[in-house]
């Protein structure tokens, strides 16, 4: 099975599904088909979203046939994303001070964590997508940043732990998270947190 479609935006053409059951002769058919159907344009596959928080991609490694018959196809790298996984079934350590302060988000719902310094000065932040009936049991690190001046103090670590405390507290079983495929600081602040590395979640191009 293969499913195509047309990007609104710039008319790029767009390979969202593709499933040839690890048979190569199979999906390299259903490639040529595709292509055949959307012309000489210029072709992404694998826009979809791979996950339930919607991360777009081929898991690569569990899809091994997929992505060689990508390339034998002629399509190249156009972005991956590294997806982490963390059980929360065993609640987290309650989080030491500083505290970062906790807003709930309606949009979609969760919260936005702050720490600030002892002088009132911004920190850090993280953006955490809670459960949803869509995600189960389920929640999502959508995003954490550290200001410049407070690099390299562990001040990632400590507020990565607030977020998992946090998710847990609200029923999530489970934490995921993303970072660029590559991110040496990334996949360490994860790892050291408890995350396991899933996969790498690749979406492809081919030019005309």
């Amino acid at each position: 099975m293969v499913g195509v479609g047309v990007r609104p935006a710039d008319g790029a053409r767009l390979i969202v599904q593709l499933h040839g059951w690890g048979d190569f002769e199979v999906i390299a058919a259903l490639l040529a088909a595709a292509r055949a159907q959307l012309g000489r344009r210029t072709l992404y596959a694998f826009t979809g979203p791979a996950t339930a928080t919607g991360i777009p991609g081929l898991p690569v490694e569990h899809r091994p046939t997929t992505a060689r018959a990508l390339i034998r196809a002629g399509f190249t790298q156009a972005s991956a994303q590294r997806y982490f996984l963390r059980d929360l079934t065993t609640p987290p350590t309650p989080p030491d001070y500083p505290l970062a302060s906790i807003t709930p988000v309606i949009d979609p719902p969760g919260w936005l964590l702050k720490l600030t310094d002892t002088d009132g000065r911004h920190m850090a932040t993280a953006i955490l997508r809670a459960p949803t009936p869509e995600t189960a049991d389920m929640a999502v690190l959508w995003q954490l940043t550290v200001r410049h001046a407070y690099r390299r103090h562990g001040i990632a670590t400590h507020l990565l732990g607030q977020c998992l405390h946090q998710a847990a507290q609200h029923g999530a079983q489970y934490l995921t998270a993303d970072s660029p495929d590559g991110d040496v600081s990334a996949t360490r602040l994860l790892t050291g947190a408890g995350f396991l590395p899933l996969d790498t979640l690749t979406v492809y191009q081919r030019r005309p």
